[in-house]
């Protein structure tokens, strides 16, 4: 006993439709993803912007000029452990900030 396939015939007009259709899927597909891409370029504009305002902060406030990323890493890695005060004292005596 063979298993029965579902043939559709369509007349030339639903045919058209199915094809305009299809047209206009592919185009809201494109539209959708062009959206999505805005955002995410929005998004990392944000972060970006957020960063370097966050970054000039640090500098300002922290008297960041001359010091190289990983030093101030190292000084934010202090910071955060436990005895985090006294790393800031310890980097003020020495000049680095």
């Amino acid at each position: 006993m063979a298993v029965g396939k579902v043939v559709i015939c369509m007349n030339e007009r639903d045919t058209q439709r199915l094809e305009r259709i299809s047209e206009k899927m592919a185009y809201m597909k494109a539209q959708r993803q062009d959206i999505i891409a805005r955002d995410k370029k929005r998004q990392r504009k944000e972060r970006t912007r957020r960063l370097i305002q966050i970054g000039a902060l640090a500098e300002k406030y922290f008297g960041l000029k001359d010091v190289h990323p990983v030093e101030f890493e190292r000084f934010l890695q202090k910071l955060m452990g436990a005895d985090g005060a006294k790393a800031i004292v310890e980097w003020v005596k020495k000049g680095i900030m």
